[in-house]
């Protein structure tokens, strides 16, 4: 395209494509928007791109080439594919957005993580504040509109909402004289962000929010500094009114609210709430350092798993090659592309699996055939159990149905079955079972190896453990794997458990909730 304007894109985006963009790009600045065609080549773009790249992008081009970061990502193995945390240039980091719509263009949306506009979320309170006082009561709209109108008295006025609070009125002037900055978390005000203090006085105040009567309940005093290095005094009040929940926040100017006991309080628990600060502010770092070293690794994993993937497919498009190949030959070339698809699909959920709590981790449901499943899980584990000469048998009901992520799930069971040949003796058996009968649907691996203790059982699902156990052939295990397969259980909201005494093997039963 000659000319790479918004108006130009806008007209090639697709109703999915669009319902994409509103309902699932946050509100970030920074956002550049990349097209490409099924083969991966540029097509348009919009946007700041000398926020992440160091040129302009050339049509037709190999999008890879032009942002290494997608190498082996194009056509999205989960569509849409969501990776946060992307470092994409010194200092820059961003969160990839991938969508393959049905005219199958590839849309890449990149949006800067650092530079979050604040500025909205008033906006979108504004409007939501209009929009519901056409149907508010006439009593509760009389009382917030008196809490509007006590900034004049030096008050700050807010509802109290389920996630958070809303200001009624304006801010009053102690509050710019502090250098007050509002926070906010979705579309509602986070004031401990503000006033670290409140963080306590809600765990008080709740009684009073959750109570069938009208009440109130007044928190100690606060101290904040001015600009002008003074210091204030602050005092909150919690109230419930017509089965509606406020705080007010007040200074205290006058001498005769203050005395020395109450300051040196004040001080006291300014001095606490500084040091609990410091200690956040640690434990954030630490969390980032942690996010940015599983970012990096990712990212670097992500670039040779693609070109083993691009290798595999030049050679299993070479005609003369695959003439020269024999059957098992051609089968071990086909096995190493998908695995490596499946590891590249797998190490993109374990980046985003520390994400879990902020809700970018998502599982990719799917209508699975338990046989197919359970062949991923022999095949993974052929090597090994034909090293200790350990039966495995698949029992599949012809009833049982399974919905759920199959790169996800798969790994767990190999996981489960994994663990299960380690701690089976030679000439064991290890069975996986897919069964269903009136109680629900199960998935069961059962060996006849060493079995465990009531210790070893209670720390089992844990993740790292201290404990550290050894196989039949001296192998050793942390239990890291089996903390994974529970993530993976838990996420899709099916459940596991184990029963197992020392010597008489053990039986892991997972329960698939529909």
């Amino acid at each position: 395209m000659a000319q790479h304007t918004i108006n130009n894109m806008i007209r090639e985006f697709s109703e999915p494509v669009i319902k994409y963009i509103l309902h699932e790009i946050p509100p970030y600045v920074g956002l550049v928007v990349l097209q490409a065609d099924q083969d991966a080549k540029i097509k348009n773009w919009y946007g700041p791109l000398d926020k992440y790249f160091d040129s302009l992008p050339v049509e037709n081009n190999d999008i890879e080439e032009y942002a290494p970061f997608l190498v082996g990502m194009l056509p999205p193995l989960v569509n849409p594919m969501v990776i946060s945390h992307i470092q994409v240039k010194a200092n820059t980091y961003a969160e990839i957005h991938i969508l393959a719509d049905e005219y199958n263009q590839n849309w890449i949306f990149i949006i800067d993580q650092t530079r979050q506009v604040e500025i909205i979320h008033p906006i979108i309170q504004l409007f939501n504040e209009e929009k519901l006082g056409g149907i508010t009561d006439k009593k509760q709209s009389s009382s917030q509109g008196t809490l509007s109108a006590l900034y004049l008295l030096d008050y700050m006025s807010f509802e109290k909402m389920s996630d958070g609070y809303k200001l009624l009125g304006n801010t009053p002037t102690w509050f710019e004289e502090i250098n007050g900055k509002l926070h906010f978390s979705a579309k509602n005000i986070d004031l401990t962000e503000t006033f670290p203090f409140l963080e306590v006085f809600h765990y008080e105040a709740e009684e009073i929010w959750n109570a069938p009567h009208d009440g109130k309940f007044v928190s100690g005093l606060w101290e904040e500094n001015k600009k002008n290095d003074e210091k204030i005094y602050l005092q909150a009040l919690a109230l419930r009114h017509i089965k509606r929940n406020y705080l007010l926040i007040k200074p205290l100017n006058d001498q005769s609210d203050i005395n020395d006991g109450f300051i040196q309080k004040a001080r006291d628990q300014k001095l606490t709430l500084d040091q609990l600060a410091s200690t956040e502010k640690k434990l954030k770092q630490l969390l980032s350092f942690k996010d940015q070293f599983v970012s990096i690794i990712s990212h670097d994993l992500r670039s040779p798993i693609g070109a083993v993937i691009g290798l595999a497919n030049l050679l299993l498009s070479d005609t003369l090659l695959l003439s020269k190949m024999n059957i098992t030959q051609l089968e071990l070339l086909s096995d190493i592309k998908n695995e490596m698809l499946r590891l590249l699909d797998y190490n993109d959920k374990l980046f985003q699996w520390s994400n879990l709590e902020l809700g970018n981790f998502r599982i990719t449901r799917k209508s699975i055939l338990p046989e197919h499943i359970a062949s991923y899980v022999e095949k993974m584990q052929a090597a090994k159990l034909r090293d200790k000469n350990i039966t495995f048998i698949k029992e599949i009901d012809p009833d049982f149905t399974l919905n759920a992520d199959e790169t996800l799930l798969g790994n767990a069971l190999n996981n489960l079955v994994g663990n299960a040949v380690k701690f089976t003796p030679s000439g064991g058996t290890i069975a996986l079972t897919f069964i269903k009968n009136r109680s629900g649907s199960y998935i069961l691996v059962k060996d006849n190896g060493m079995g465990m203790d009531d210790e070893t059982r209670n720390y089992l699902f844990s993740g790292f453990t201290r404990k550290t156990t050894v196989g039949t052939f001296g192998e050793k295990g942390t239990g890291l794997g089996l903390g994974i397969v529970k993530k993976i259980i838990d996420a899709h909201d099916f459940s596991i458990k184990v029963e197992s005494e020392t010597g008489q093997g053990s039986t892991f039963i997972i329960k698939i909730i529909d």
